[in-house]
């Protein structure tokens, strides 16, 4: 596992993190873009995927909302809809959409997920840039939330 986190200077702030699944390329893609297994995992620790829309095409969108589960700890902030347009899709390998809150659609950002075979599994890398008015002080917040995200991947594949 591997994580950058660049703070915005003159321009996007982002945030990388590559994982190894031990699954399948195709399974992990699947996780990516199917709605039913979608809200398996979704969302950073303490909340639950309660909305999973995704249609897996350019042009398409997705949508997705997160609210804190039973184990979360008081003054858990809920979540709002994440929602957005699928720029690029090459099956199995990459995607990348664009999206934004529904609190703040002018903020937009950038995700691009790969998906890479390697030794005993797949390498997926999410890179997350973000709107460049985006407090630098936050940008620990996204990289959390991607921590955590993506250990209920690696949970959920486990299981």
């Amino acid at each position: 596992m591997s994580t950058t986190i660049a703070p915005p200077h003159s321009g996007t702030a982002f945030v990388k993190k590559t994982r190894i699944i031990r699954a399948s390329r195709q399974a992990v893609y699947d996780a990516w873009t199917k709605p039913e297994i979608l809200k398996k995992w979704f969302g950073p620790v303490g909340h639950v995927c309660t909305l999973a829309e995704s249609d897996a095409r350019v042009g398409g969108i997705f949508r997705f909302a997160c609210e804190p589960d039973t184990a979360a700890p008081s003054g858990t902030p809920p979540s709002d809809i994440i929602e957005g347009v699928y720029t690029e899709i090459v099956p199995g390998e990459r995607m990348q959409r664009t999206g934004y809150r529904s609190a703040s659609p002018d903020d937009q950002a950038l995700l691009t997920v790969t998906f890479r075979d390697v030794e005993g599994g797949t390498e997926v890398t999410v890179l997350h840039e973000l709107h460049e008015r985006l407090p630098s002080d936050t940008v620990h917040l996204y990289e959390a939330g991607w921590e955590g995200t993506l250990d209920k991947l690696v949970a959920l594949v486990a299981a």
